[in-house]
């Protein structure tokens, strides 16, 4: 069974029907009897499918007494019925409770409404009678900067109901039913799979909207949440939800908005970097993921393709060159877009260059000044990682791709020096799998695909019995590991003790470097999760 959330990612809110504190400017914080009634009113939802079987779970909201629940429609567009779990106890977990069913969804934005009509055995209930604490609508004002707070059922919570907090970073608006509302929020507070559907409220006990997506830059981990504001749901159901099951995964999670425009004074998302003519090392180089929000063809000229508001990247270059090119390399060989507002204000774009569907712009003589960078999809709602490059050479997109893994580069997701006997046992530390490298050139049992840098390494001293790595996912997915020994053996595992989780034990490990790579059977595949390190008898669930 997998947590929902999608990853790369208000008009009317909910407040509170507890007998909660209303909106409050100079309010900052939650109660703790705030946080445990709100707790309430938020469920776990385990997506079941025709035979009964779980297949994913995410987070809800219950908006009246009688049972009706907000969520996002990719909780729930993989099943055919759906199990409700509450919270009796918010330091236990929730209990299994009734069955609900679909009212519909909105193909527009990520939104759904079930609404309880069994008990937990399948059996019709009167929910004139239920009387569930919920939330109704309100209308707070929200802006940049707000303090925010995050409900929500994640996987890596193993079922327990969790609570972060953070601000909102970015509000964006579109037009919906003919009106310009809030229709995308993004916010530095935590947000993991299985948070999708849940619910995100303010100081004033009121909500701003429910949790989507998460965006995640691979190599630093940065990682920015995607909030669905209340406002942009409600419009939703204005304008009508549909019902038939077979449209439902065609509708877009990240919102498209409508009229949106590129902004070159918004701070580039992944960084600003001055270059000079004859710079090294040629090429520059910057991992991010591509895609966003807007359609960009209103642009002309050959631009197409979707992408953020604000510059992805941002060139302060001087200095005199014959030639500049700029390009991007998608991991998974997806089909992504390259814009640019030159320092004259000009734009030019580039959708698939002579190499393949990787975009590549080179600008003759380019002139000194600011250069402003998006890296699109051509499809709406994709994210896709990748790597942009920027360089005077002859380079070719097709040219870049790195075939091996590479020991020398530092790990994506940090090192640690372990001892034996170290405390606490297992070490861990989240990360996320995958990359465009085939390690099946290894040999023996690796296989899958990985970055090529490690994604961690472990400095080993003392004399132990064995130590085992492995990694769980967060969502059932498939991955792998490749192991570098100390004296330069490699190891790999595909999947442990009967799960799709991978596992290597090193039996009376030698003192020295142990470089991690975490990979993902299928390419293409990013699959966040745990990689543990233990002296103990321990393995993947």
């Amino acid at each position: 069974m997998k947590p929902s959330l999608f990853f790369r990612v208000p008009l009317l809110a909910l407040t509170v029907a507890l007998g909660l504190p209303g909106s409050g400017s100079a309010q900052t914080t939650l109660s703790r009897g705030e946080i445990d009634r709100i707790s309430r009113t938020v469920v776990r939802i385990v997506t079941l499918d025709g035979g009964g079987e779980p297949v994913a779970s995410g987070s809800g909201t219950i908006v009246q007494p009688t049972g009706e629940i907000f969520t996002n429609r990719h909780v729930v567009e993989d099943g055919s019925d759906y199990e409700i779990q509450l919270l009796v106890d918010p330091n236990d977990l929730p209990v299994p409770s009734y069955r609900a069913r679909l009212v519909g969804y909105s193909a527009d934005v990520d939104f759904a409404v079930l609404q309880i009509d069994r008990d937990v055995d399948g059996r019709a209930i009167d929910t004139g009678g239920l009387n569930l604490p919920f939330l109704t609508p309100s209308d707070p004002d929200v802006v940049r900067g707000d303090r925010i707070f995050v409900f929500g059922y994640p996987g890596i919570g193993e079922g327990y109901l969790a609570f972060t907090d953070g601000t909102v970073t970015t509000i964006r608006d579109g037009t919906l039913n003919d009106e310009r509302i809030p229709v995308w929020y993004q916010t530095d507070a935590e947000i993991s799979p299985g948070n999708s559907g849940g619910l995100v409220v303010n100081a004033g006990s009121e909500i701003v909207g429910i949790p989507t997506q998460v965006l995640m830059e691979e190599g630093t981990g940065g990682r920015l949440g995607g909030i669905l504001p209340i406002t942009a749901a409600q419009a939703a159901m204005t304008s009508g939800l549909e019902s038939d099951r077979a449209d439902m995964a065609g509708g877009t999670t990240s919102p498209v908005i409508t009229d949106g425009r590129l902004e070159v004074s918004e701070e580039p998302t992944f960084g600003t970097v001055s270059l000079a003519a004859g710079f090294t090392p040629d090429p520059h180089t910057v991992g991010m993921p591509s895609g966003g929000e807007v359609e960009v063809n209103y642009l002309g000229g050959g631009c197409t393709g979707y992408a953020a508001i604000a510059p992805d990247y941002r060139l302060n270059w001087t200095g005199d060159s014959d030639e500049l090119r700029v390009f991007f390399a998608a991991q998974d060989g997806s089909d992504t877009t390259l814009l640019i507002n030159l320092p004259d204000g000009e734009w030019v774009c580039d959708d698939d260059s002579d190499s393949g569907l990787d975009p590549l712009i080179e600008i003759d003589h380019p002139p000194a000044g600011q250069y402003d960078i998006w890296v699109a999809s051509y499809s709406a709602g994709d994210f896709i990682d990748g790597t942009l490059h920027i360089t005077e050479l002859d380079l070719e997109p097709d040219e870049v791709g790195a075939d091996e893994l590479d020991l020398t580069l530092s790990p994506y997701f940090g090192s640690t020096d372990l001892e034996a006997g170290f405390v606490p046992d297992p070490y861990e530390t989240e990360m996320t799998s995958g990359g465009s490298i085939d390690a099946e050139y290894l040999g023996g049992a690796c296989v899958g695909f990985a970055a090529a840098a490690p994604d961690f390494r472990v400095n080993w001293s003392g004399s132990s019995d064995e130590i085992r790595i492995f990694f769980e996912s967060d969502d059932d997915g498939d991955a792998t590991m490749i192991v570098n020994l100390p004296n330069g053996d490699w190891t790999c595992d595909d999947d442990a003790d009967g799960t799709l989780n991978p596992m290597v034990v090193v039996e009376d490990p030698s003192e020295g470097q142990y470089d991690i790579w975490v990979g993902s059977y299928s390419r293409g595949e990013f699959i966040s999760g745990t990689l543990s390190i233990t002296e103990l008898s321990l393995g993947p669930d």
